[in-house]
């Protein structure tokens, strides 16, 4: 298991909804892409049985569950950050146990048409609509979690979403 992961397991098409239950809570937002749409917002609602990816996240935390083929079990993983630095704390190498030198953040602008974007419903420059749990998006900011081999060369094995931006404000809304 990676470092950076609490938890993690694989869960049937049943008990998914009852895995996100046990993580979500009103200060969370929601991702989840299924066969035909996807969905990000502040509410909890997804239809299992189309389902290919769902995270939900805070700044501090991330559920991801995910499969690949419509019919099999899901896999998951939930990344808890306090929880990880924490850990970084016991390593031995000073490099490695900087919460800063394990995890590399950046931030991505939207593709937004802001002529035709109100409230939490956006539009693409193509044309193609869809919504946000915030007002005033401008970015997303993606956390990279980082691994280093045995010559020092870093790699990325997993990322997570951390928070919408809003327009100007460079801070989570």
């Amino acid at each position: 298991m990676k470092d950076y992961i609490s938890e993690f397991g694989v869960v049937s098409e049943p008990e998914v909804l009852t895995l996100a239950e046990k993580y979500y809570n009103d200060k969370c937002s929601v991702y989840a892409v299924h066969t035909d749409h996807f969905y990000c917002g502040s509410e909890l609602s997804i239809e299992v049985g189309h389902l290919i990816e769902l995270r939900i996240f805070t700044s501090d935390m991330e559920l991801k569950i995910s499969r690949l083929n419509i019919g099999k079990d899901f896999r998951w993983r939930y990344i808890d950050d306090p929880a990880f630095e924490q850990t970084l704390h016991a390593a031995t190498d000073e490099f490695l146990s900087q919460f800063k030198n394990r995890t590399y953040d950046e931030e991505q602008y939207l593709d937004i048409d802001s002529n035709k974007s109100k409230g939490l419903c956006y539009v693409t420059t193509g044309g193609g609509p869809y919504t946000l749990p915030i007002e005033n998006a401008e970015k997303i900011k993606i956390r990279n979690y980082l691994e280093y081999d045995g010559n020092g060369i870093v790699s990325i094995p997993d990322f997570r979403i951390v928070e919408f931006i809003q327009k100007g404000s460079g801070e989570n809304a």
